[in-house]
This record gives structure tokens, sequence and C-alpha cells, in this order.
């Protein structure tokens, strides 16, 4: 009986430790989206790298990020969301390059309202939330 407690014990350290990786993940992408939106100015890592962190490397980095979410997620298979959630999943993505690669995109989120911004990451962050379900 003491093997079958130790087995489980096992599985369940296995399990934290999956479940550690995603949420790290989403710690780092939250991170690169208040910096990519404006909400976060000059994130630079010291201990030695002395590197500052560019909108477009937030972006490549939530990017990756989506593609780990989506890889750990319990549903692995688009066609298995609800059609709300795909075009939530395809709207943080979408927001967030635009914002980097569009003109047009960046200047209306700063210049019409002071709270596009923070919607803005809102919904990157509620993509995010459905995908890695």
């Amino acid at each position: 009986m003491a093997h079958s407690s130790s087995s489980m014990s096992d599985q369940m350290s296995d399990y934290v430790n999956l479940r550690t990786i995603p949420a790290a993940v989403g710690i780092a992408f939250s991170v690169m989206s208040v910096y990519l939106f404006g909400g976060l100015e000059g994130l630079t890592i010291g201990w030695g790298i002395n590197y500052t962190l560019t909108s477009t490397h937030a972006l490549w980095g939530s990017m990756a990020a989506y593609v780990i979410a989506f890889a750990s997620s319990e549903t692995r298979a688009f066609d298995r969301y609800e059609m709300w959630e795909k075009v939530l999943i395809a709207a943080g993505p979408a927001l967030m390059i635009g914002y980097v690669h569009v003109q047009q995109v960046t200047d209306f989120i700063h210049s019409s309202e002071p709270m596009l911004p923070i919607i803005a990451f809102f919904v990157s962050f509620a993509s995010y939330g459905v995908l890695s379900q």
C-alpha cells in the first residue's frame, strides 16, 4: 500500500510541475503585454545583461507564450472552442501584431481615448486566458 501512496505522490508532483510552466508563461505574457501597450516603460533586466525590452521582443515573447499556452491547454484543438472563444483567441494576437506593425492601429489606440491601451491589454489578456484553458 505504501507503494501506491508514493506513486500517487509522484503523479501529483508531476501534475504540479506541468501546471507550473503555463502559470510562469502566463506571468511572462502578462508583463510583456502590459509593456507592449504602454503600461510599463523602460523594462530593463540587470544581472550583468543590461537588456531593455523592446516592443518587437515583447510581441515575439507574447506570441511564444500563445504557442506554449495552446500546447499545454486541455483543449489543444481549435475546433473545440465555441465561436466567441475563437474570435477572442484570434483578436488578441491580431491586436498585438497590428499594434506593433500597423501604424494606424498604434495611432488609433493612443490618440482616440486614454482607456484604449488598457482595453487592448485586457483583450489580449482575455484571449490568452481563453486559449490556455
